[in-house]
Protein backbone atom coordinates (compact mmCIF):
# COMPACT_ATOMS: atom_id res chain seq x y z
CA UNK A 1 0.00 0.00 0.00
CA UNK A 2 3.18 2.80 0.75
CA UNK A 3 4.90 1.56 -2.41
CA UNK A 4 1.56 1.93 -4.70
CA UNK A 5 1.26 5.24 -3.04
CA UNK A 6 4.89 6.52 -3.17
CA UNK A 7 4.33 5.14 -6.85
CA UNK A 8 1.25 7.47 -7.36
CA UNK A 9 3.11 10.63 -5.76
CA UNK A 10 6.02 9.92 -8.64
CA UNK A 11 3.93 9.80 -11.56
CA UNK A 12 1.77 12.50 -10.24
CA UNK A 13 5.14 14.71 -9.52
CA UNK A 14 6.45 13.58 -13.13
CA UNK A 15 2.79 14.67 -14.89
CA UNK A 16 3.10 18.20 -12.78
CA UNK A 17 6.46 18.79 -14.22
CA UNK A 18 5.34 18.06 -18.10
CA UNK A 19 4.70 21.93 -18.20
CA UNK A 20 8.04 22.80 -16.49
CA UNK A 21 10.71 24.27 -19.34
CA UNK A 22 14.39 25.41 -18.55
CA UNK A 23 16.64 26.98 -21.26
CA UNK A 24 19.23 29.28 -21.15
CA UNK A 25 23.01 30.81 -22.14
CA UNK A 26 25.90 31.01 -20.35
CA UNK A 27 29.16 33.36 -21.97
CA UNK A 28 32.63 32.53 -20.40
CA UNK A 29 35.67 34.19 -21.44
CA UNK A 30 39.46 34.70 -20.38
CA UNK A 31 41.62 37.35 -21.84
CA UNK A 32 45.01 37.24 -21.46
CA UNK A 33 47.35 40.52 -22.24
CA UNK A 34 50.90 40.36 -23.52
CA UNK A 35 52.30 42.96 -21.50
CA UNK A 36 55.31 42.86 -18.99
CA UNK A 37 53.09 41.59 -16.24
CA UNK A 38 50.72 39.41 -18.47
CA UNK A 39 47.71 40.85 -17.37
CA UNK A 40 44.57 39.03 -17.17
CA UNK A 41 40.81 39.29 -16.84
CA UNK A 42 37.50 36.84 -16.83
CA UNK A 43 34.22 37.01 -17.53
CA UNK A 44 31.03 34.94 -16.69
CA UNK A 45 27.92 35.64 -17.49
CA UNK A 46 24.42 33.28 -17.44
CA UNK A 47 21.16 34.28 -17.88
CA UNK A 48 19.03 30.75 -16.69
CA UNK A 49 14.65 31.21 -17.59
CA UNK A 50 12.15 29.16 -15.82
CA UNK A 51 8.82 28.44 -16.98
CA UNK A 52 6.02 26.56 -15.04
CA UNK A 53 2.48 27.27 -16.24
CA UNK A 54 1.95 30.52 -15.53
CA UNK A 55 4.59 31.36 -13.36
CA UNK A 56 7.49 32.35 -14.77
CA UNK A 57 11.34 33.29 -13.27
CA UNK A 58 14.42 34.21 -14.38
CA UNK A 59 18.31 34.42 -12.80
CA UNK A 60 21.22 35.72 -13.93
CA UNK A 61 24.71 35.43 -12.86
CA UNK A 62 27.65 38.14 -13.65
CA UNK A 63 31.45 37.98 -12.87
CA UNK A 64 34.53 39.76 -13.87
CA UNK A 65 37.57 39.56 -12.66
CA UNK A 66 40.78 41.17 -13.67
CA UNK A 67 44.01 40.62 -12.31
CA UNK A 68 45.65 42.74 -9.88
CA UNK A 69 46.52 45.77 -9.21
CA UNK A 70 43.02 46.30 -9.08
CA UNK A 71 41.83 50.37 -9.59
CA UNK A 72 38.45 52.76 -8.80
CA UNK A 73 37.61 51.81 -12.61
CA UNK A 74 38.88 48.22 -13.04
CA UNK A 75 38.07 46.21 -10.39
CA UNK A 76 35.97 43.00 -9.84
CA UNK A 77 32.17 42.67 -10.45
CA UNK A 78 29.59 40.47 -8.29
CA UNK A 79 25.93 40.76 -9.62
CA UNK A 80 22.99 38.54 -9.18
CA UNK A 81 19.66 39.22 -10.93
CA UNK A 82 16.52 37.68 -10.69
CA UNK A 83 12.87 38.20 -12.26
CA UNK A 84 9.71 36.21 -10.83
CA UNK A 85 6.52 36.98 -12.81
CA UNK A 86 2.84 35.93 -12.51
CA UNK A 87 2.00 35.68 -16.26
CA UNK A 88 -1.54 34.36 -17.65
CA UNK A 89 -2.79 35.18 -20.87
CA UNK A 90 -4.28 38.21 -19.90
CA UNK A 91 -1.91 40.16 -17.98
CA UNK A 92 1.45 39.84 -15.98
CA UNK A 93 2.79 40.83 -12.53
CA UNK A 94 6.82 40.94 -12.25
CA UNK A 95 9.07 41.97 -9.48
CA UNK A 96 13.04 42.12 -10.30
CA UNK A 97 15.04 43.13 -13.41
CA UNK A 98 13.74 43.76 -16.39
CA UNK A 99 13.83 45.77 -19.88
CA UNK A 100 11.74 48.11 -21.12
CA UNK A 101 11.54 50.84 -23.94
CA UNK A 102 8.08 53.22 -24.14
CA UNK A 103 7.26 53.79 -28.04
CA UNK A 104 11.05 54.80 -30.39
CA UNK A 105 12.27 55.11 -26.91
CA UNK A 106 11.93 59.42 -26.38
CA UNK A 107 10.80 58.66 -23.26
CA UNK A 108 11.81 55.44 -22.01
CA UNK A 109 14.36 52.82 -23.10
CA UNK A 110 16.11 50.36 -21.30
CA UNK A 111 18.12 47.14 -23.26
CA UNK A 112 20.37 44.87 -23.48
CA UNK A 113 23.27 44.92 -26.50
CA UNK A 114 25.85 41.40 -25.92
CA UNK A 115 27.35 42.68 -29.33
CA UNK A 116 28.41 46.19 -27.65
CA UNK A 117 28.52 44.76 -24.14
CA UNK A 118 25.85 47.44 -23.20
CA UNK A 119 23.59 46.27 -20.40
CA UNK A 120 20.60 48.91 -19.09
CA UNK A 121 18.71 47.49 -16.56
CA UNK A 122 15.43 48.47 -14.75
CA UNK A 123 15.20 46.81 -11.35
CA UNK A 124 11.77 46.87 -10.14
CA UNK A 125 8.01 45.86 -10.35
CA UNK A 126 6.10 46.12 -13.59
CA UNK A 127 2.34 44.88 -14.09
CA UNK A 128 1.15 44.50 -17.73
CA UNK A 129 -2.17 44.25 -19.02
CA UNK A 130 -3.25 42.60 -22.50
CA UNK A 131 -7.00 44.12 -23.15
CA UNK A 132 -8.95 43.87 -26.34
CA UNK A 133 -8.57 45.59 -29.48
CA UNK A 134 -4.68 44.44 -29.62
CA UNK A 135 -4.28 46.75 -26.32
CA UNK A 136 -1.51 46.58 -23.88
CA UNK A 137 -1.05 48.69 -20.77
CA UNK A 138 2.62 48.65 -18.90
CA UNK A 139 2.89 49.99 -15.42
CA UNK A 140 6.31 50.09 -13.87
CA UNK A 141 8.14 51.68 -10.82
CA UNK A 142 11.93 50.62 -11.23
CA UNK A 143 15.44 51.93 -10.51
CA UNK A 144 17.94 52.06 -13.43
CA UNK A 145 21.58 50.16 -13.41
CA UNK A 146 23.39 51.04 -16.72
CA UNK A 147 26.81 48.83 -17.04
CA UNK A 148 29.10 49.59 -19.97
CA UNK A 149 32.46 48.32 -21.19
CA UNK A 150 34.89 50.71 -22.43
CA UNK A 151 38.52 50.84 -22.19
CA UNK A 152 38.90 47.03 -21.00
CA UNK A 153 36.82 47.30 -18.11
CA UNK A 154 33.10 47.46 -17.21
CA UNK A 155 31.99 50.55 -15.80
CA UNK A 156 28.47 51.67 -13.88
CA UNK A 157 27.53 54.45 -15.54
CA UNK A 158 25.47 55.95 -13.50
CA UNK A 159 27.06 55.29 -10.24
CA UNK A 160 26.13 58.06 -8.26
CA UNK A 161 22.02 58.04 -9.37
CA UNK A 162 21.27 54.54 -8.74
CA UNK A 163 19.06 55.53 -6.61
CA UNK A 164 17.14 57.70 -8.59
CA UNK A 165 13.35 56.62 -9.10
CA UNK A 166 11.70 55.76 -12.36
CA UNK A 167 8.08 55.66 -12.36
CA UNK A 168 6.18 55.06 -15.96
CA UNK A 169 3.00 54.47 -17.69
CA UNK A 170 2.76 53.39 -21.34
CA UNK A 171 -0.34 52.27 -23.66
CA UNK A 172 -0.20 50.79 -26.81
CA UNK A 173 -2.99 50.31 -28.85
CA UNK A 174 -3.69 48.89 -33.18
CA UNK A 175 -7.97 48.51 -32.54
CA UNK A 176 -8.11 47.87 -36.71
CA UNK A 177 -5.41 46.69 -38.74
CA UNK A 178 -4.43 50.05 -40.81
CA UNK A 179 -4.19 52.11 -37.50
CA UNK A 180 -2.71 52.49 -33.82
CA UNK A 181 -1.85 54.89 -31.62
CA UNK A 182 0.32 54.96 -28.07
CA UNK A 183 0.13 57.10 -24.98
CA UNK A 184 3.23 57.28 -22.12
CA UNK A 185 4.16 59.24 -18.87
CA UNK A 186 7.60 58.75 -17.08
CA UNK A 187 8.50 60.80 -14.25
CA UNK A 188 11.98 60.34 -12.65
CA UNK A 189 12.42 61.07 -8.90
CA UNK A 190 15.87 61.87 -7.57
CA UNK A 191 17.89 62.79 -4.71
CA UNK A 192 19.54 65.71 -5.81
CA UNK A 193 16.00 67.32 -6.90
CA UNK A 194 16.23 70.31 -4.46
CA UNK A 195 12.69 69.62 -3.44
CA UNK A 196 10.00 67.14 -3.53
CA UNK A 197 8.42 69.15 -6.48
CA UNK A 198 11.37 69.54 -9.01
CA UNK A 199 10.81 65.85 -10.53
CA UNK A 200 11.93 65.06 -14.28
CA UNK A 201 8.33 64.01 -16.14
CA UNK A 202 8.59 62.98 -19.98
CA UNK A 203 5.01 62.18 -22.14
CA UNK A 204 3.90 62.06 -25.01
CA UNK A 205 2.31 59.57 -27.84
CA UNK A 206 2.34 57.90 -30.98
CA UNK A 207 -0.01 57.40 -34.03
CA UNK A 208 0.76 54.40 -36.60
CA UNK A 209 -0.86 54.34 -40.05
CA UNK A 210 -0.93 51.84 -42.63
CA UNK A 211 -2.28 52.51 -46.11
CA UNK A 212 -1.15 49.91 -48.64
CA UNK A 213 2.23 49.47 -49.18
CA UNK A 214 2.98 52.35 -46.84
CA UNK A 215 3.42 52.77 -43.27
CA UNK A 216 3.84 56.01 -41.05
CA UNK A 217 4.49 56.58 -38.14
CA UNK A 218 5.05 59.81 -35.68
CA UNK A 219 6.01 60.13 -31.98
CA UNK A 220 6.13 63.03 -30.03
CA UNK A 221 7.60 63.73 -26.34
CA UNK A 222 7.92 66.32 -24.09
CA UNK A 223 10.10 67.11 -21.14
CA UNK A 224 9.46 68.94 -18.11
CA UNK A 225 11.99 69.54 -15.52
CA UNK A 226 14.02 71.92 -12.98
CA UNK A 227 16.54 73.89 -14.10
CA UNK A 228 19.67 73.40 -11.33
CA UNK A 229 20.78 75.80 -8.93
CA UNK A 230 18.16 78.49 -10.02
CA UNK A 231 15.27 76.51 -9.96
CA UNK A 232 11.94 77.17 -12.41
CA UNK A 233 11.14 75.22 -14.97
CA UNK A 234 12.52 74.03 -18.06
CA UNK A 235 11.21 72.26 -21.17
CA UNK A 236 12.33 70.05 -23.74
CA UNK A 237 10.66 69.04 -26.99
CA UNK A 238 11.41 66.01 -29.56
CA UNK A 239 9.52 64.47 -32.18
CA UNK A 240 10.51 61.57 -34.46
CA UNK A 241 8.62 60.68 -37.84
CA UNK A 242 9.20 57.83 -40.75
CA UNK A 243 7.78 56.82 -43.67
CA UNK A 244 8.36 53.08 -45.54
CA UNK A 245 7.10 51.72 -48.58
CA UNK A 246 7.70 48.27 -50.01
CA UNK A 247 7.09 46.89 -53.21
CA UNK A 248 8.19 43.96 -54.88
CA UNK A 249 11.54 43.98 -54.91
CA UNK A 250 11.98 47.24 -53.90
CA UNK A 251 11.72 49.11 -50.36
CA UNK A 252 12.45 52.99 -49.05
CA UNK A 253 12.72 54.28 -45.50
CA UNK A 254 12.47 58.00 -44.30
CA UNK A 255 13.20 59.12 -41.14
CA UNK A 256 13.29 62.39 -39.48
CA UNK A 257 14.02 63.26 -36.03
CA UNK A 258 13.98 66.75 -34.00
CA UNK A 259 15.15 66.40 -30.05
CA UNK A 260 15.52 69.49 -28.40
CA UNK A 261 16.53 69.14 -24.63
CA UNK A 262 14.75 65.86 -23.71
CA UNK A 263 18.01 63.85 -23.61
CA UNK A 264 18.11 63.31 -19.52
CA UNK A 265 20.12 63.30 -17.93
CA UNK A 266 22.42 65.11 -20.16
CA UNK A 267 25.39 63.54 -18.98
CA UNK A 268 27.16 59.98 -19.48
CA UNK A 269 23.86 57.67 -19.40
CA UNK A 270 20.50 58.35 -20.04
CA UNK A 271 17.10 57.08 -19.33
CA UNK A 272 15.88 57.41 -22.60
CA UNK A 273 17.24 56.70 -25.92
CA UNK A 274 16.00 58.10 -28.76
CA UNK A 275 16.83 56.55 -32.47
CA UNK A 276 19.85 58.09 -34.96
CA UNK A 277 19.52 58.61 -38.67
CA UNK A 278 23.32 57.43 -38.82
CA UNK A 279 23.87 53.83 -40.08
CA UNK A 280 27.02 53.03 -38.04
CA UNK A 281 24.87 54.43 -35.17
CA UNK A 282 26.63 57.79 -33.94
CA UNK A 283 24.35 60.48 -32.10
CA UNK A 284 25.67 63.63 -30.94
CA UNK A 285 24.16 64.22 -27.64
CA UNK A 286 21.42 61.77 -27.41
CA UNK A 287 18.16 63.83 -27.22
CA UNK A 288 20.05 67.09 -26.22
CA UNK A 289 20.67 69.25 -28.95
CA UNK A 290 20.11 67.07 -32.36
CA UNK A 291 18.29 66.91 -35.48
CA UNK A 292 18.47 65.29 -38.65
CA UNK A 293 16.91 62.68 -41.29
CA UNK A 294 18.12 59.59 -42.95
CA UNK A 295 16.92 57.64 -46.33
CA UNK A 296 17.56 54.10 -47.03
CA UNK A 297 16.48 52.38 -50.59
CA UNK A 298 17.30 48.80 -51.28
CA UNK A 299 16.42 47.16 -54.69
CA UNK A 300 16.95 43.55 -56.16
CA UNK A 301 16.19 44.79 -59.95
CA UNK A 302 17.44 41.15 -60.81
CA UNK A 303 17.36 37.75 -58.52
CA UNK A 304 21.02 37.61 -58.14
CA UNK A 305 21.64 41.74 -57.68
CA UNK A 306 20.92 43.13 -54.54
CA UNK A 307 21.62 46.89 -54.23
CA UNK A 308 21.38 49.08 -51.41
CA UNK A 309 22.22 53.12 -50.29
CA UNK A 310 21.69 54.65 -47.38
CA UNK A 311 22.49 58.54 -46.44
CA UNK A 312 21.94 59.93 -43.02
CA UNK A 313 22.77 63.55 -41.66
CA UNK A 314 22.76 64.65 -38.22
CA UNK A 315 23.85 68.16 -36.60
CA UNK A 316 23.25 70.75 -33.09
CA UNK A 317 20.12 72.59 -34.02
CA UNK A 318 22.72 75.63 -35.29
CA UNK A 319 23.83 73.35 -38.14
CA UNK A 320 27.23 73.90 -37.37
CA UNK A 321 28.41 73.03 -33.90
CA UNK A 322 28.92 69.62 -34.20
CA UNK A 323 27.26 67.08 -36.59
CA UNK A 324 27.81 63.84 -38.30
CA UNK A 325 26.88 62.47 -42.30
CA UNK A 326 26.98 59.67 -43.50
CA UNK A 327 26.37 57.64 -47.29
CA UNK A 328 27.18 54.03 -48.00
CA UNK A 329 26.08 52.06 -51.28
CA UNK A 330 26.24 48.52 -51.60
CA UNK A 331 26.01 46.06 -53.73
CA UNK A 332 26.10 41.87 -53.92
CA UNK A 333 26.00 39.62 -56.68
CA UNK A 334 25.09 35.94 -56.68
CA UNK A 335 26.61 34.86 -59.92
CA UNK A 336 25.58 31.16 -58.59
CA UNK A 337 25.00 29.32 -55.69
CA UNK A 338 28.93 28.99 -54.34
CA UNK A 339 29.67 32.43 -55.41
CA UNK A 340 28.98 35.42 -53.57
CA UNK A 341 30.46 38.98 -54.51
CA UNK A 342 29.83 42.17 -52.18
CA UNK A 343 31.44 45.52 -51.93
CA UNK A 344 29.89 48.71 -50.72
CA UNK A 345 31.21 52.45 -50.22
CA UNK A 346 30.77 54.35 -46.62
CA UNK A 347 31.79 57.69 -46.53
CA UNK A 348 31.66 59.20 -43.07
CA UNK A 349 32.03 62.63 -42.09
CA UNK A 350 32.57 64.15 -37.95
CA UNK A 351 32.42 67.72 -36.73
CA UNK A 352 32.89 67.97 -33.30
CA UNK A 353 31.87 64.70 -31.87
CA UNK A 354 35.13 63.14 -30.72
CA UNK A 355 36.75 65.02 -28.02
CA UNK A 356 39.86 66.67 -28.91
CA UNK A 357 38.82 66.39 -32.63
CA UNK A 358 37.42 69.22 -34.62
CA UNK A 359 36.89 67.35 -38.57
CA UNK A 360 37.65 63.52 -39.34
CA UNK A 361 36.78 62.59 -43.05
CA UNK A 362 37.05 58.75 -43.83
CA UNK A 363 36.53 57.40 -47.29
CA UNK A 364 36.20 53.40 -47.11
CA UNK A 365 35.40 50.90 -49.84
CA UNK A 366 35.14 47.45 -49.14
CA UNK A 367 35.25 44.24 -51.08
CA UNK A 368 34.06 40.81 -49.67
CA UNK A 369 34.16 37.42 -51.78
CA UNK A 370 32.80 34.22 -50.42
CA UNK A 371 33.28 30.74 -52.33
CA UNK A 372 31.28 27.52 -51.13
CA UNK A 373 32.05 24.09 -52.71
CA UNK A 374 30.75 20.93 -50.37
CA UNK A 375 31.66 21.16 -47.14
CA UNK A 376 34.14 24.08 -47.25
CA UNK A 377 34.08 28.09 -47.72
CA UNK A 378 36.47 30.29 -48.57
CA UNK A 379 36.41 34.18 -47.98
CA UNK A 380 38.53 37.41 -48.59
CA UNK A 381 37.43 40.63 -47.32
CA UNK A 382 40.12 43.75 -47.68
CA UNK A 383 39.35 47.37 -46.69
CA UNK A 384 40.84 50.86 -46.55
CA UNK A 385 39.69 54.14 -44.93
CA UNK A 386 40.77 56.88 -46.24
CA UNK A 387 41.19 59.21 -43.39
CA UNK A 388 41.31 63.26 -43.00
CA UNK A 389 42.29 63.85 -39.92
CA UNK A 390 41.91 67.68 -38.04
CA UNK A 391 42.26 67.98 -33.91
CA UNK A 392 40.74 70.75 -32.05
CA UNK A 393 44.09 72.03 -31.55
CA UNK A 394 45.41 72.45 -34.84
CA UNK A 395 47.01 69.33 -35.83
CA UNK A 396 46.16 67.27 -39.03
CA UNK A 397 46.76 64.02 -40.24
CA UNK A 398 46.13 62.16 -43.90
CA UNK A 399 46.83 58.65 -43.30
CA UNK A 400 45.50 55.38 -44.45
CA UNK A 401 43.29 52.47 -42.30
CA UNK A 402 43.65 49.26 -43.87
CA UNK A 403 42.27 45.54 -43.04
CA UNK A 404 42.26 42.32 -44.79
CA UNK A 405 41.46 39.14 -43.46
CA UNK A 406 41.44 35.49 -45.22
CA UNK A 407 38.63 32.78 -43.96
CA UNK A 408 38.49 28.85 -44.26
CA UNK A 409 35.32 26.98 -43.01
CA UNK A 410 34.72 23.49 -42.62
CA UNK A 411 30.67 23.00 -43.02
CA UNK A 412 29.03 24.21 -39.87
CA UNK A 413 31.91 23.41 -37.12
CA UNK A 414 34.83 24.95 -37.65
CA UNK A 415 35.82 28.23 -39.39
CA UNK A 416 39.94 29.57 -39.50
CA UNK A 417 40.58 33.61 -39.82
CA UNK A 418 43.82 35.02 -40.60
CA UNK A 419 43.90 38.88 -40.54
CA UNK A 420 45.90 42.05 -40.82
CA UNK A 421 45.04 45.60 -39.36
CA UNK A 422 47.58 48.39 -40.72
CA UNK A 423 47.67 52.37 -40.56
CA UNK A 424 50.33 53.98 -42.54
CA UNK A 425 50.95 56.77 -39.97
CA UNK A 426 51.67 56.63 -35.77
CA UNK A 427 49.01 58.36 -33.92
CA UNK A 428 49.39 58.41 -30.09
CA UNK A 429 45.81 60.09 -30.03
CA UNK A 430 44.19 56.77 -31.61
CA UNK A 431 46.82 53.84 -31.63
CA UNK A 432 49.44 54.55 -29.14
CA UNK A 433 51.76 55.17 -32.08
CA UNK A 434 50.95 51.41 -32.86
CA UNK A 435 50.38 50.55 -36.77
CA UNK A 436 50.28 46.98 -37.42
CA UNK A 437 47.90 44.51 -35.83
CA UNK A 438 47.97 40.73 -36.85
CA UNK A 439 45.38 37.98 -35.76
CA UNK A 440 44.41 34.37 -36.25
CA UNK A 441 40.88 33.13 -34.90
CA UNK A 442 39.44 29.61 -34.92
CA UNK A 443 35.90 28.60 -34.02
CA UNK A 444 34.42 25.73 -33.16
CA UNK A 445 31.10 24.81 -32.84
CA UNK A 446 31.49 21.21 -30.70
CA UNK A 447 27.54 21.16 -30.89
CA UNK A 448 24.78 23.25 -32.14
CA UNK A 449 24.61 24.15 -28.46
CA UNK A 450 28.34 25.05 -27.88
CA UNK A 451 30.63 27.38 -29.51
CA UNK A 452 34.40 27.91 -28.28
CA UNK A 453 36.24 31.08 -29.73
CA UNK A 454 40.03 31.20 -29.56
CA UNK A 455 41.24 34.68 -30.79
CA UNK A 456 45.19 35.15 -30.92
CA UNK A 457 46.72 38.42 -31.88
CA UNK A 458 46.07 42.11 -32.09
CA UNK A 459 43.12 44.47 -32.73
CA UNK A 460 43.62 48.07 -33.72
CA UNK A 461 40.39 49.08 -31.25
CA UNK A 462 39.24 52.93 -32.22
CA UNK A 463 36.29 54.77 -31.98
CA UNK A 464 32.77 52.94 -32.19
CA UNK A 465 29.03 53.30 -31.67
CA UNK A 466 26.38 51.45 -31.37
CA UNK A 467 22.54 52.64 -31.17
CA UNK A 468 23.89 56.24 -30.70
CA UNK A 469 25.93 54.99 -27.75
CA UNK A 470 29.83 55.52 -28.37
CA UNK A 471 33.13 54.72 -27.08
CA UNK A 472 36.62 54.10 -27.27
CA UNK A 473 38.10 50.63 -27.47
CA UNK A 474 41.72 50.55 -26.67
CA UNK A 475 44.20 48.60 -28.75
CA UNK A 476 44.33 44.85 -27.78
CA UNK A 477 47.16 42.11 -27.94
CA UNK A 478 46.88 38.90 -26.01
CA UNK A 479 44.92 35.86 -26.63
CA UNK A 480 40.85 35.66 -26.30
CA UNK A 481 38.88 32.30 -25.54
CA UNK A 482 35.62 32.48 -25.56
CA UNK A 483 32.56 29.31 -25.11
CA UNK A 484 29.22 30.05 -25.48
CA UNK A 485 26.85 27.26 -24.05
CA UNK A 486 23.10 26.50 -24.77
CA UNK A 487 20.71 24.89 -22.76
Amino acid sequence: MNQALVALALVTAVAGAANLSINGVNRAEFWAYFDSVWSTQAEDMLDLNVRYGDLRGEAGLFLYEPSKPWTDTRKPWRLFDYTVAYSPKQFEILYGKFYQAFGKGLALRSYKDDDFRHYKSLHGLRGTAHLPFQTDVVLLGARLRDIFFQENTYKLMNATDTSDQVLGANLQSRPIRWFGFGGRYVRINREIDPEPGAFTELYGGDVTASIGPVELYGELCQRLGTQAGIGGREKGLGYFLSATAAFSGYSVLGQYMDYDGIGFPPGVYHYNDPPTPIKSGVAMNRGVDERGFGVVVTATPIQPLYLEADFGWLYTHDDSSAGVVEWEAKARYNPAAEWTFETYFNHMLQHNVELGTYNRVVDKPVVHVNYLIGQHTFALEGEVGLVDEQATRGDSWNYLETAVSASYGYGAALLFTAGWQYVSEALEKRYNNETSWPMFEAVWSITHRNMLRVRVGAERGGYTCSGGVCRFEAPFKGIKVQLISRF
